[in-house]
């Protein structure tokens, strides 16, 4: 696995990511739900520490173990980014009354899965999220 937890605590953690040459479905690696508990993410950052030296998308997000899903980051061009720069995960939605559909809720059987559309090699970054327990 590329993916470890740098920091975690009640309501927050951040993920260390390293690129790999798997384009397979959570190739880069998962993590499971740290609390054991239903999670509402409210906010995701990704950090770029060195860019990808080839060009590969990334894509990670909420679902079963060594599954792939989007609905944190959608196929992020990973050699597009500034070293030094932060990007945006979700949206987070501020009409009010409007139903949260992304990310799915991380429940206690639930990942959050990194995969490459190719290789990564050479991106490291840092994802942060943002949670409450429901």
């Amino acid at each position: 696995m590329t993916v470890t937890i740098n920091t975690e605590g009640k309501g927050a953690m951040s993920i260390a990511i390293t690129g790999v040459a798997s384009a397979a479905a959570a190739g880069i690696g998962q993590i499971a739900n740290p609390e054991g508990v239903s999670l509402c993410i409210l906010r995701t950052t990704l950090s770029c520490i060195t860019e990808s030296t080839g060009s590969a998308a990334l894509s990670c997000g909420v679902t079963t173990t060594g599954a792939s899903a989007t609905d944190i980051i959608n196929a992020l061009d990973l050699n597009g980014l500034t070293e030094g720069g932060f990007y945006n995960g979700h949206a987070m939605q501020n009409t009010a009354k409007t139903a949260i559909t992304a990310p799915a809720v991380w429940t206690s059987s639930k990942y959050i899965t990194f995969t490459g559309a190719a290789t990564t090699v050479g991106f490291t970054g840092t994802l942060y999220v943002e949670y409450i327990r429901i």
